[in-house]
């Protein structure tokens, strides 16, 4: 009994209500049914006329007729009105309670295979709207720790508030069974103290979840070979693009524009990396050029192991485990 008393104490308030509640129903309409049995034949009758009682005003399809009946009515409805209405109400106050965790951050995400972006600027904002234009059923937690409630929330967007350094906020994100996590700079620090913290966050993240893919934004190129060293999969070297689309248009005026349309193509998942089929392998990559133009696809580079061939030799052959860089008509 002991054993009983304490794992109800220990159990959420609102199941111990819902449990008191029908204690104390089925408890009166039994009551009830010893009491009137030609009024209420059954005990299931006497539990519907306390619920019915209780809850509304009453159908008045069963009536206690006698005093004892009645005093036995006059107390159910003091005891099990109070008890619905503090039910009702404290079912009320932990729907606001969540929803206000959910807007303010402070609530734990449960799901799973979910993509976990680290910071909150124009760079990640643009990241997840395109993401979601892909795909929009992709599940998104946005951690930072500027923010004081969602800026995302009609998005699919379920947002940690917190620093991402420590493991109570990751873990709140459930970085363990995260999919993958993109880490960008903060924009509140300078370049050097930003690509620090993405670092801490990237050393933090695996040693709670080594195995997550992780993309790092790093702003500076004294912190690539840390970056790496602190287990990134994947970097975003944002200084060098910037700068490569700076010469290219103090050079050729104008092409930052069809650069930057390219790249673009990724929002609309026409740059792709595809498998080559068993037609393609060990062709050359002119042969493959015209065999791949053929079914919509325009064959720009080749990738090999970890190197990238934009535009090779034509006589380059195309081998069973490299992946083909393509335009998508």
């Amino acid at each position: 009994m002991h054993r009983f008393f304490d794992k109800f104490r220990r159990m959420n308030i609102i199941l111990r209500l819902f449990v008191i509640i029908i204690v104390v129903f089925i408890s009166f309409g039994a009551c009830i049914h010893v009491i009137e049995p030609e009024n209420f034949p059954t005990i299931f009758d006497g539990v519907w006329w306390v619920v019915v009682t209780t809850a509304t005003i009453g159908y008045g399809d069963y009536v206690p007729k006698t005093i004892i009946g009645r005093s036995v009515a006059i107390m159910m409805i003091l005891i099990g009105v109070a008890f619905v209405t503090f039910y009702m109400v404290t079912i009320a106050t932990s729907i606001f309670k969540t929803l206000d965790a959910l807007k303010e951050g402070s609530a734990a995400y449960k799901g799973k295979e979910h993509l976990i972006v680290v910071g909150w600027n124009e760079r990640s904002k643009n990241t997840i709207q395109h993401l979601h234009f892909i795909n929009p059923t992709l599940h998104i937690v946005l951690i930072d720790d500027s923010l004081t409630e969602n800026p995302l929330a009609d998005r699919n967007v379920y947002f940690i508030k917190g620093n991402t350094t420590k493991d109570e906020t990751l873990k709140q994100a459930n970085i363990e069974k995260a999919g993958t996590v993109l880490i960008t700079a903060d924009q509140n620090m300078n370049e050097h103290a930003a690509d620090m913290q993405s670092i801490l966050t990237l050393l933090a993240i695996k040693g709670l979840n080594p195995l997550i893919y992780c993309i790092v934004e790093i702003l500076t190129q004294e912190q690539v070979n840390n970056a790496r060293r602190a287990g990134a999969d994947e970097l975003i070297e944002t200084y060098l693009v910037s700068s490569y689309i700076m010469v290219t248009s103090i050079h050729s005026h104008g092409l930052s524009t069809p650069i930057l349309s390219l790249l673009n193509l990724t929002k609309e998942r026409r740059l792709a990396l595809v498998t080559p089929t068993a037609e393609l392998c060990e062709q050359t990559f002119s042969h493959g050029v015209e065999l791949l133009l053929k079914e919509g696809f325009l064959l720009i580079g080749i990738k090999k192991g970890e190197e990238f061939l934009i535009y090779p030799s034509p006589s380059i052959t195309i081998e069973i485990n490299d992946e083909l860089l393509v335009i998508v008509h």
